[in-house]
């Protein structure tokens, strides 16, 4: 029996570029994981506590599919204390991590055939979303001589009579880059003049390694609704495998999210719902910790990359570094197998995030000390082999 054909779309997409290399890593003993973002540190214990106490009080029923009502209301708080962006309940949506928020924006604003401007380097996953979504995408440079920000000149030189929508993220996965004010500034008015929305993700808001102590937000340099802005739970409390994430923007748009949300998910798990009330209730002391900890390791890391002569350039937020590999002489996917397979060695290759930093691995600062000192070592090891 012949079954009838798949999308031929999805079939023609390729799986993330890291998922490639922790698929390979999985099968093999002993491998130093730096190729993920997951964070080593246990979920605080007062936010299990209240997951636990919520099994026993029988919270474990369908919520409204934006989230329960007492989240959202400390949502809102939140967001003004922390972010700047003053919203209501009404404004925000709940999804299942900061990927089904951004996936759930994105099925609100495109058209099949509208373009979507993404960074380069950017997280490969929205270009998974583009996909199913039949958009098209624009590659925005973001070079390593710039410090991985945005070349503002030639991304407004790309925007055609098609483009929709362009997507924002800092602290930037995976290099690290934090955009400075007026960056953001000049991204709102490049939307403002092309009637661009705006999807900001600010996954990473609270793990600022220098300076402040959260990063700008898009939406207090846009006033006129055009921001939707992702936040989750999973970086900054340790939460990944919780799956909670957040949209926030205009109550009509935020309309449009949840239509998308409750297609394909209902609501999130209402166990997590209230385990994120306790985070955001409970001490924040952790979120410090954590950071403080990605701040040492940075730090430990630039030092490493910089004896060995990859230092490509200094990451101020997120828990990424990119290294530089090419005196290797090989492509950043052949190193990244060849790595792991000799030295037992994960990292990101930097093919899987675009086309501009082929010679560069992304390097997970959301490991131990004691793995990134043995990992860099062994990567600074094999180039200098492969390069001899």
């Amino acid at each position: 029996m012949t079954l009838p054909s798949l999308s031929s779309a999805v079939l023609e997409a390729h799986h993330s570029g890291i998922r490639e290399v922790s698929n390979v890593a999985l099968t093999m003993h002993d491998v130093i994981r730096l190729e993920v973002g997951q964070p080593d540190f246990r979920t605080p214990d007062h936010i299990g506590e209240a997951a636990k106490r919520a099994i026993d009080e029988g919270f474990t029923y369908y919520t409204h599919t934006q989230g329960l009502m007492s989240l959202r209301e400390r949502l809102v708080a939140k967001l003004e204390h922390v972010n700047g962006i003053v919203t209501t309940p009404a404004g925000i949506a709940c999804a299942p991590g900061g990927v089904g928020a951004i996936a759930a924006a994105i099925g609100a604003l495109v058209n099949p055939g509208d373009e979507v401007m993404l960074p380069d380097p950017h997280w490969p996953n929205y270009e998974l979303m583009l996909t199913w979504s039949q958009a098209g995408g624009l590659y925005y440079p973001c070079p390593a001589e710039l410090g991985f920000q945005p070349d503002l000149e030639r991304l407004e030189a790309l925007i055609s009579p098609r483009t929709k929508v362009l997507v924002v993220n800092s602290p930037n996965n995976p290099t690290g880059a934090v955009y400075p004010a007026q960056t953001m500034r000049a991204l709102a008015e490049i939307a403002e003049r092309h009637n661009l929305w705006i999807i900001s993700d600010e996954c990473y808001d609270q793990i600022m390694l220098d300076g402040a102590p959260v990063a700008a937000s898009m939406a207090a340099h846009s006033q006129d609704g055009r921001v939707i802005s992702v936040f989750t739970f999973s970086k900054t409390y340790a939460m990944t495998g919780w799956r909670l994430g957040y949209a926030v923007g205009q109550p009509e748009v935020i309309e449009s999210v949840t239509k998308v949300l409750e297609s394909n998910s209902s609501c999130v798990s209402t166990i997590s719902q209230k385990a994120a009330e306790a985070a955001l209730d409970g001490p924040q002391d952790c979120v410090g910790e954590m950071v403080a900890a990605y701040r040492r390791r940075r730090d430990l890391v630039v030092d490493l990359l910089r004896e060995a002569g990859l230092l490509i350039a200094v990451p101020e937020g997120a828990f990424y570094i990119m290294a530089d590999v090419s005196p290797s002489g090989l492509d950043s996917r052949e190193f990244a197998f060849r790595l792991l397979r000799e030295r037992h060695v994960g990292v990101a290759p930097g093919t899987a995030f675009g086309t501009l930093a082929p010679g560069a691995v992304r390097i997970s600062l959301a490991s131990s000390d004691r793995d990134l000192r043995e990992g860099v070592g062994r990567l600074s090891e094999l180039v200098q082999e492969l390069k001899g």
